[in-house]
């Protein structure tokens, strides 16, 4: 680029001295060599202010030189959020699986040891995948070495594909869950998100190597890992951090989205969610991200884990009023005590609550016949 003083240099004259010396006062980055003047070379880089992921804050910020950042392009389409040191989350929509969202309704955690990463979940598809290990790669330094299926539901799964490099690993649970599901899984959530979505996404089975109580290091603490076999699922994968007082459970911990029942038992996700409370996380990392309680130890009302209780209570219970007013299974979708129009505006609810009506019915009209007892108090 031409500086604008350069005229000064190409008209010697006899204020040529003056002017020199003018400008080596004014401008010094100018030199003098053999009688011309000459701008000097500069060697610091030019500097750019790095990215940050929208949505999201990285831990360090490093400034680099423009011609030596590689290019990220995964960047600007990522929405991880830092929760603790070494702790992120991709949070999932509150919304059905559909083409606007491309099926990525679950969360995606990443837990950071060093340079490498463990992945809790890679997401509803190939293309997502890639964009999940591409962001953790060129936004938070990050390789993801290891991916951990919670469940056997596609939109947390099916993300494996992007992953050959990574070990793959689930409970044996999950991977038989997989085997007899996902084939049917892939096409289902194919029809809901769309074809260009899933393009390119095939079942990639983890290795059934996860089992309660064993423990997984990383920079943010050691993780201890828990299992719970009929909840949301017939195997739902749990991590705890009791020095971070830091809950991951993608599957059993909704917001703003109504459960689904399709494989689990309402009295066993209502008993898993009370023990996962006795702990006393301070946070939550389910669909989404949320403090379950507030300095003082009370859980927050608004946290994922006592929205989740909240919703399943109350279909139990509805369940129950009904049962007691002598209605009829078939009666049960009509029923008033069974609208709960508290949740309406939940996504899902005209998809899936009538049929969770069903599943909860099923199973809690033998529980009352019974004598059992339905365990709803507030949580504490």
């Amino acid at each position: 680029m031409t500086d604008r003083l350069a005229v000064t240099r190409t008209r010697p004259g006899r204020f040529w001295p003056a002017a020199l010396l003018l400008l080596a006062l004014l401008r010094p980055g100018w030199v003098e060599a053999h009688g011309n003047a000459a701008p000097a070379a500069s060697h610091e880089p030019a500097m750019v202010t790095p990215k940050t992921v929208a949505g999201a804050a990285t831990e360090t910020a490093a400034t680099a030189t423009a011609e030596a950042t590689p290019p990220c392009p995964a960047a600007s389409a990522a929405r991880w959020q830092a929760i603790v040191p070494g702790v992120w989350i991709w949070p999932g929509a509150a919304q059905e699986i559909g083409p606007g969202n491309r099926g990525q309704v679950a969360s995606q955690i990443l837990l950071r040891e060093g340079r490498s990463a463990t992945l809790i979940d890679p997401g509803p598809s190939l293309a997502h995948g890639q964009l999940v290990r591409e962001s953790a790669r060129c936004a938070l330094g990050l390789t993801i070495t290891r991916v951990l299926d919670s469940h056997a539901h596609a939109e947390n799964v099916l993300g494996n594909a992007a992953f050959a490099g990574a070990r793959l690993e689930a409970s044996a649970a999950t991977v038989a869950g997989m085997r007899a599901r996902c084939p049917q899984c892939l096409a289902s959530i194919t029809h809901s998100a769309g074809a260009a979505a899933l393009d390119g996404t095939t079942v990639r089975l983890p290795e059934a190597s996860l089992r309660p109580g064993q423990r997984l290091a990383s920079d943010s603490g050691r993780w201890q890992i828990m299992e719970f076999s009929a909840a949301h699922s017939d195997s739902d994968l749990v991590l705890w951090n009791e020095e971070q007082h830091l809950l991951v459970a993608p599957s059993l911990v909704y917001q703003g989205r109504i459960p689904e029942l399709a494989q689990g038992s309402l009295l066993g996700w209502l008993a898993a969610l009370r023990q996962l409370h006795r702990l006393r996380p301070d946070w939550v990392l389910g669909q989404q991200a949320s403090r379950h309680a507030d300095p003082s130890g009370t859980p927050a009302n608004s946290s994922g884990l006592a929205a989740s209780h909240g919703y399943l209570c109350a279909l139990a219970q509805g369940v129950i009023a009904a049962l007691e007013l002598g209605r009829s299974a078939n009666e049960a979708p009509e029923a008033p005590e069974l609208a709960l129009p508290a949740y309406a505006g939940w996504a899902g609810h005209a998809e899936r609550h009538g049929f969770n009506v069903q599943r909860a019915w099923r199973e809690l009209e033998p529980h009352w016949m019974n004598g059992g007892r339905l365990d709803c108090a507030p949580l504490d």
